[in-house]
């Protein structure tokens, strides 16, 4: 056993002791798969103006539609949820949110019963200040009938956002939010932002063990925006940050890079390729924003890649270890199931190229984390073809295209 395949090992096993306790509220046991408002339509309240861009519940059942019928629930994406710009400016006169009476006519408890009715789920969005990021009311001194009006629209999603309050609010906040959708007895899953606040706009250092006892996920940097350069950024944070942020995640509770950019016509195939397997390596949250209608088949068919799913949803909840194999091609390993026998695991090995040039490298698959003597099976994630056989021995030289990824699943023998 080379010094590389040693070093490995050892890592793998410290940050298996080394992940703390995650929420256990019996929820997000995978990463949430959906839709999300904010990427794509963004605040969507100037609908007579931009009525491309338009929030509103017509929009929403039509994601449901989609979802439903166009396979994407059978592929595991569940969660269709609203963002921020949903309400009235002023709340009712008994203290409750109300949702924009021309753009949700119906009420949240009516898209709340439609999208149940496919046997999907829905989310909201609230922000823990007085007003949200946009400027509509917020749920500081209203925790608590916030949660309860959230649990009786029959809300199973609830993205929380921390704008406009300062650090020791934010540190208390999520906390007794958390605590008043607990006793709706309602399952609610609860999405923070609040270590990306407390990182990035107060410039402390998050408490992530308090951050995953009280969250099922959270955002922990900046927003992606509909771009490439955006993309990249955030996979460079959580290939930077990964000794950090891989200890406070697993079933129940999740980093999350935010949402996938697929379907918004700003990323080509290879770039769309890249955000689907970094995120499915990292065990993320995959939550589409984009218009449904504006899929192309093939995005619909890498998002409906049941292999790639399977790397993202494992139930172990590992995320991907990130390696340098040269300057510009990052390696990407992850364990998980199935398992041959109680001792030997599945990898999956995603090979990352953003630049805007065609690399070849070589490496040995051994020198990470390997162990089965009988060798590993090679599958293509993407076509889903055996490719061959490898030893403990063998070397893989593979090219890696522009802007593109390489992604194998390995399997003991």
């Amino acid at each position: 056993m080379n010094s590389l395949k040693v070093l490995f090992t050892f890592v793998f096993f410290v940050c298996l002791l080394d992940r703390v306790k995650l929420l256990d509220n019996g929820l997000a046991r995978t990463p949430p798969m959906g839709w999300m408002s904010w990427g794509y339509y963004m605040c969507g309240d100037n609908c007579l103006d931009n009525p491309q861009k338009c929030l509103d519940e017509e929009l929403i059942l039509s994601v449901a539609d989609s979802f439903y019928n166009d396979g994407y629930q059978e592929a595991g994406y569940e969660y269709i949820v609203i963002d921020d710009c949903w309400s009235e400016r002023e709340r009712g006169s008994d203290g409750r949110l109300v949702p924009d009476k021309n753009r949700f006519p119906n009420g949240m408890k009516y898209i709340a019963d439609y999208i149940h009715s496919k046997g999907l789920k829905f989310g909201m969005y609230t922000n823990v200040a007085n007003i949200t990021c946009m400027h509509f009311p917020g749920s500081r001194n209203h925790f608590g009938i916030d949660a309860m009006t959230f649990a009786e629209w029959g809300v199973d999603y609830i993205k929380v956002d921390g704008c406009f309050v300062g650090e020791s609010f934010l540190n208390t906040a999520y906390i007794k939010l958390g605590h008043y959708l607990n006793k709706t007895e309602r399952a609610i899953v609860y999405s923070c932002s609040w270590p990306y606040y407390i990182e990035y706009i107060h410039r402390k250092t998050p408490d992530y063990s308090k951050v995953a006892a009280h969250c099922n996920l959270w955002r922990n940097y900046h927003d992606v925006s509909t771009s490439w350069a955006s993309v990249r950024i955030i996979m460079e944070h959580y290939k930077q940050e990964y000794s950090t942020l891989s200890k406070y995640h697993g079933p129940g509770g999740w980093n999350d890079p935010d949402m996938l950019i697929i379907g918004t016509d700003v990323l080509t195939e290879g770039q769309s390729r890249v955000q689907m397997s970094v995120y499915a390596m990292l065990s993320a949250p995959l939550l589409l924003s984009c218009d449904m209608t504006k899929i192309s088949d093939y995005e619909k068919s890498l998002l409906q890649n049941m292999d790639l799913i399977a790397i993202g949803q494992d139930p172990l909840g590992i995320m991907a270890q990130p390696y340098e194999l040269s300057y510009f091609i990052t390696l990407w390993v992850k364990r998980h199931l199935p398992m041959k026998g109680d001792k030997y695991h599945s990898f999956s090995f995603a090979l990352v190229n953003v630049y805007q040039s065609n690399f070849t490298v070589s490496f040995a698959p051994s020198n990470y984390g390997l162990e089965s003597e009988g060798g590993y099976s090679v599958m293509d994630v993407f076509t889903g073809k055996y490719l061959r056989n490898v030893t403990l021995e063998d070397t893989m030289t593979v090219l890696v295209p522009f802007e593109d990824v390489i992604l194998y699943s390995l399997y003991a023998l």
